[in-house]
């Protein structure tokens, strides 16, 4: 017993900082006995809070904590998500909910998961289904791979590649919402890798078949 309240002692709070997206806000702070014990973990903080933007309330930033300098927490942006419960108000009946998950790679060689939201303004089935589909694959990982890393979080925060999205693909058919619901790094190990694959696959055979029985 001795032993833990001397340990406990010795534990000190450190601050977490954000990454300079966010000016290097303090996110936080927590209680260790070394500061390196800091690094690798993660948190999530609302975007609402970050940016003083009540309309980006249901958006929530995942960061990881990689080095610690003069006593401060340093972070990375590891993911950008939308709060779950809040897609949920964008489906309506007699529309089209195009939710896709796949990996693309940014011009620097960050590989990514990213799964885009599309609602339309009335439900469509069929061919017109399938492009709209095959081109939010197309189009993200193409728009991606011409970005950093860096550059496509600012985008993303900014609602620059959302605009984007729903520009382009208000030509196939009117659109309700545009979205990317998920963004974050994927690791490369074999494992991981092979999953996004058979997934990138399902995807494009689920657009397959949807062509093929229109065609007939």
């Amino acid at each position: 017993m001795p032993e833990q309240i001397v340990k406990l002692k010795k534990k000190q709070w450190y601050p977490i900082i954000a990454p300079k997206q966010f000016g290097e806000a303090v996110l936080g702070e927590t209680l260790v006995a070394e500061p390196q014990q800091m690094v690798g973990k993660t948190l999530s903080h609302s975007l609402m809070n970050l940016t003083n933007d009540v309309k980006r309330q249901n958006v929530n930033i995942h960061f990881r904590i990689v080095e610690v300098e003069n006593n401060r927490a340093k972070t990375n942006i590891i993911g950008y998500e939308i709060v779950p419960s809040s897609i949920k108000r964008f489906v309506r009946r007699n529309s089209l909910k195009a939710d896709l998950s796949f990996n693309c790679e940014t011009s620097d060689n960050v590989l990514l998961r990213v799964k885009p939201l599309v609602i339309t303004r009335a439900n469509i089935k069929g061919s017109v289904a399938a492009k709209l589909r095959n081109n939010m694959i197309s189009f993200l990982t193409k728009t991606i791979k011409k970005m950093t890393y860096e550059e496509v979080l600012n985008e993303l925060i900014l609602h620059k590649l959302q605009n984007l999205m729903k520009s382009a693909f208000n030509k196939i058919y009117p659109l309700k919402a545009c979205e990317i619901r998920y963004l974050g790094i994927e690791t490369r190990d074999k494992r991981q890798k092979g999953q996004s694959q058979e997934i990138k696959a399902e995807v494009e055979a689920e657009v397959k078949e949807v062509k093929e029985v229109q065609e007939k």
